[in-house]
């Protein structure tokens, strides 16, 4: 049976998630203004996990990146959109299923495209976009993995996904539901393994290179412990500091970061 794209909404729960995020992006440009600032900490902490993606997209594609589009999914008002086109890709869609957060986002950086998309069921053709992103968006979905093989579908060069990790820190320390008024969610977690056997099941035999990462953030909790320091340059070499002491037990970390790169371009 052929659902539209209505149906299948109000039949997996999608409807009810989508009704809360529109009234929690209804509040006006102020609340995301982090996104847009200046201070060296928040930068700091909110671009650690996205500065090491670049490194590793330039490694795999090149150091130009203008040449290259980018769809960020579930990407809210367009944060990790916008850290996108300033890396220096040629052109950037923020994509979410808020029309609400699509404003926003089209009010704070101009320069972004935006289109609405169910992630579990994008409009969008078979490799329409070089690199396909996702940061903490898809634990959100009624089905986290249905959103990641509708990534690899829309992809033509590489995509990119920024999520829980599913190991001890995860398990003993995490949660394991969210919950936002009456709608609630599964934190679906992910590790190598599964990110390995999703992407093989769908590609198949398309040569790919699979990289897993694993490593702690706590950017939160990581900007109070260094609110003594101010707001410049030693609050920022404290969270480093932080950090850098962290480094060593990455392997058990909290995050997980999973990277495919198409190698039979189309």
């Amino acid at each position: 049976m052929n659902l539209s794209n209505e149906e299948h909404q109000s039949s997996n729960g999608v409807a009810a998630q989508r009704e809360f995020f529109e009234k929690n992006f209804d509040q006006g440009l102020e609340r995301w203004a982090f996104h847009d600032t200046t201070n060296p900490v928040v930068r700091y902490v909110r671009d650690r996990r996205l500065n090491f993606v670049m490194a590793r997209l330039r490694h795999f594609l090149g150091q130009d990146l203008s040449k290259f589009s980018g769809l960020t999914v579930c990407g809210g008002v367009g944060g990790e959109a916008s850290f996108l086109r300033k890396a220096g890709f040629g052109s950037v869609t923020n994509s979410d299923f808020s029309e609400n957060a699509l404003e926003i986002c089209r009010h704070r950086d101009p320069e972004l495209k935006t289109q609405w998309l169910n992630a579990e069921a994008m409009d969008l053709e078979d490799n329409s976009q070089d690199v396909v992103f996702v940061q903490d968006g898809l634990h959100h979905l009624p089905r986290p993995v249905l959103g990641f093989n509708e990534m690899l579908r829309v992809a033509r060069r590489a995509v990119v996904v920024l999520e829980p990790h599913s190991g001890l820190a995860g398990r003993f320390l995490g949660r394991e539901w969210e919950e936002h008024e009456s709608v609630f969610n599964y934190v679906f977690r992910w590790d190598g393994n599964l990110l390995k056997q999703v992407t093989k099941s769908q590609l198949l035999k398309e040569p790919c290179t699979i990289e897993a990462h694993q490593l702690w953030d706590h950017s939160g909790s990581v900007h109070k412990a260094v609110r003594p320091f101010g707001n410049g340059k030693w609050s920022k070499l404290a969270a480093k500091a932080i950090y850098a002491s962290l480094t060593p037990f990455n392997s058990i970390g909290n995050n997980f970061i999973g990277i495919v790169v198409k190698h039979d371009i189309r």
